[in-house]
Order: C-alpha cells, then structure tokens, then sequence
C-alpha cells in the first residue's frame, strides 16, 4: 500500500503541474493522444515480449515530438489531428492485445493500470521523474511559459521557440508514458486534464494555478486509494470520479465568486 501511494502522490503531481500547459495552450487531447500513443506502445512490447517500459517510453516520446508542436492545415484543425491519433492508437491497441495471447492481468493492466501491484524500482522511477519535472519547473518556468503564451514574442527575444516547445513536450510525453503502465490511460489522461482545469478555475495567478494543480493531482490520487481499500472499489475509476468532482466544485466556485465581484 505504501509503494501504491507513493506512486500515485508522484504521478499525480508531475501530471498536474505538466497539465497547466496543455490547458494554457488549449491541446488538452494532447495528453489523451499521448496515453493512447503510450499504452499502444506497451501493448506491442507485450506482445512481442520486448520491455515494457522502453517502448511504452519510446511511443511516448515519439507522439510528443510528433503532434506536441504540429500546424493545422487549412482544411484540418489541431483538434481533428488529435481526434486521429487517439483513434489510431486506440484500435490499434485493441488489434495487438486481441492477437495476443490470452487475456492475461498484464494486459488488462495496459488499459486500466494497477497501482496497487506498483514493484519499487517503478516507484523510485516515479519519484524520480516528479523530482525532475520539479527542478525543471524551477528552472525553465520562464522559459516554457513564453513560448506557451506567445511564441512571437519569444522568437523576438531570441528565444528558441521550437527546441523549448519540443522539451516542453518531450517532458510531458515521459511523464505520461512513464505513469501509463501503473496508473492506467485513463488516470493517466484525467490526471493531465482535471487538476489543471480546477485550477484555473479557483486561482488567480500562474504561480497559484501550478501549485493548486499539483496538490490536487498529489491529494486527490490518496484519497481515491483510500476509498479502494475501504470501500472496495477500483482504485483507477474512483480517481477520476473524484477529480471530476472537484472540476464540479470549482465551477461552481468560480461562479460564485463571479457573482460576488459583479453585486
């Protein structure tokens, strides 16, 4: 239970604080494509026989580098160019774990994830990542944060506008191909989205936006544990019941906070 918790409070914090850039820029199905990307490379190193961890890491990757910076065409948005790769990976998924022998655990495991058959050595990977993703956003804030908001204005200050965008991404697309396999694709997703979007929500400032984002993705993943091992329920879907709830009470926030400011 202790090396659950210590990976789900790890993953957590690194996918929410990474996921107030894809709410600022608007590609929150970037994180959903980079799931998908993820689980589909562990599905084909499960099959194959080949390690898990560094294809899944590989595909992730990858899709970050592909789709994490690409231009609309006049007739496509970003938005259906991501509605593609999800719909790729995903039956492609699907495909590979169907001609794969039986429908064993591990591979109910590349779809749903479970935490709480989380080995050590994939906790210390985790609490690594977190304490990477930490110190970059110490760092190089600044830095992501122009090329997030305005990539002219930060072309014009001489900044490398794609190679920070391209580690922006290759960060996020770690993160969530490093969190797949445990926690599921779909935590893996709502823990990009959620945590970020009742932030925003409930804060007034970037720097409050980051750190109410990391504690709930920190917090939020605890308690649903908790409801798994008191309740019996499964630890993944009660994870992001609650996180949905917390968008709920954030909304509903906010507006009563509007309200206020208007009277």
């Amino acid at each position: 239970m202790r090396l659950a918790l210590a990976a789900s409070v790890a993953s957590g914090l690194t996918l929410g604080v990474l996921g107030v850039y894809l709410a600022i820029r608007r590609i929150v199905f970037f994180g959903l494509v980079l799931a998908s990307a993820a689980t589909f490379g562990a599905a084909v190193a499960e099959a194959m026989g080949w390690p898990r961890a560094l294809v899944s890491l590989a595909v992730g990757l990858g899709a970050a580098a592909s789709f994490g910076d690409v231009d609309a065409s006049t007739r496509v948005s970003n938005e259906s160019l991501m509605g593609w790769a999800y719909a790729a990976t995903s039956s492609a998924t699907v495909l590979v774990l169907a001609g794969a022998a039986g429908g064993s655990a591990d591979t109910l495991q590349l779809l749903f994830g479970n935490v709480l058959s989380v080995q050590r050595a994939q906790v210390i990977l985790l609490v690594v990542l977190a304490a990477a993703v930490s110190a970059l956003q110490l760092l190089f804030a600044q830095r992501f944060l122009l090329v997030t908001f305005d990539a002219q204005a930060a072309k014009v200050a001489g900044v490398n506008t794609r190679l920070w965008s391209l580690g922006l991404n290759l960060t996020i697309g770690a993160a969530t191909a490093a969190a797949v396999y445990e926690i599921g694709a779909l935590s893996t997703f709502a823990l990009l989205a959620l945590p970020s979007m009742a932030a925003l929500l409930v804060t007034s400032s970037l720097r409050s936006t980051f750190v109410v984002a990391g504690a709930l993705g920190a917090v939020v993943p605890a308690l649903a544990l908790a409801a798994a091992f008191y309740l019996d329920l499964p630890a993944g879907p009660a994870c992001v019941a609650l996180l949905a709830i917390a968008v709920a009470i954030s909304t509903v926030w906010n507006r009563a906070s509007s309200r206020r400011s208007g009277a």
